[in-house]
């Protein structure tokens, strides 16, 4: 269960009278709740979308509110600094560290349990259009890899351009969703841009990819398996897990995803196994 900040306890907690929160509605964006909206835009985008991790329908409603109460006590503390009620602004000031420090537990929180590839909530909402597209050149692809599309990034008080790039796909068979404005309501939300297995008919048999030449080894011990949101199931399939894959460097998490079944056999899925000299990678396959 999360805990938070309710209007009550803002209420109580500031000794504002309820008829003056009508007032925090008038009040503009503030360049300090901007400011504060892009640092934690940036820490939520760290890992929700550049690690392709994605959050609950819990935990995005944990987000939204969180935005929300930010919003209110930002706008509560530009009332009180023109009043010059510094008493009220510690108070705020307080609270609002409080806030981000339940933010923090509950993203260390997510980051364990996130599942992966499923569709990224925005985290911005901002009531100031972004401009046309820029043209991009982009060359002669690299094997393997796609375009991934630039697109206006708002940092806090104007949009910025972040110019596209080539990127090879997290494993075989995904493709990438280019990040997007939506406009709805005289409102403006951010979608950023994220990969996706593509859709595959029911009857396809997933291949794993060959197994490398050599054994990987190593000494990192693999994160725990990360639960999943599973698609809807097609008739019949089969579910590949998820596994956690040495890329060189470090551990990175490779989705699962549904197969067609192959007829008398069934799937053992990717692990690693306890060795004396580390850990050794056991690639999955189709079995009798």
């Amino acid at each position: 269960m999360f805990k938070h900040v309710s209007a009550a306890f803002l209420v109580a907690g500031l000794a504002i009278a309820p008829s003056a929160l009508a007032q925090v509605a008038m009040v503009d964006i503030t360049p300090e709740e901007q400011a504060y909206q892009a640092r934690t835009d940036a820490r939520i985008r760290a890992w929700v979308h550049e690690e392709n991790h994605e959050v609950s329908e819990e935990e995005r409603t944990f987000i939204n509110e969180h935005w929300r109460r930010s919003a209110k006590l930002h706008r509560i503390r530009h009332l009180a600094m023109q009043a010059k009620d510094m008493a009220t602004v510690a108070r705020v000031d307080a609270l609002l560290t409080r806030g981000d420090n339940v933010l923090e537990i509950q993203l260390g929180r997510m980051r364990i349990r996130a599942p992966i590839m499923t569709v990224a909530p925005s985290s911005v909402d901002i009531m100031t259009a972004p401009p046309p597209d820029q043209a991009e050149t982009q060359g002669a692809p690299p094997p393997g890899q796609v375009w991934v599309k630039g697109y206006w990034h708002w940092n806090g008080a104007r949009h910025v351009w972040q110019g596209g790039h080539w990127a090879a796909p997290p494993q075989m068979g995904m493709v990438y969703e280019p990040a997007r404005w939506e406009s709805r309501g005289g409102h403006y939300y951010f979608n950023d841009g994220r990969w996706r297995a593509a859709p595959v008919a029911t009857t396809v048999i997933y291949e794993p990819p060959p197994p490398p030449p050599q054994v990987v080894e190593v000494q990192a011990a693999p994160p725990a398996p990360i639960v999943e949101v599973r698609p809807a199931a097609p008739r019949g399939g089969v579910w590949i897990p998820g596994y956690w894959r040495w890329n060189g460097s470090r551990h990175e998490w490779i989705g699962g995803r549904w197969s067609a079944a192959r007829v008398g056999m069934r799937w053992e899925p990717d692990h690693w196994v306890r060795t004396p000299a580390g850990y050794r990678m056991e690639h999955g396959r189709w079995a009798r």
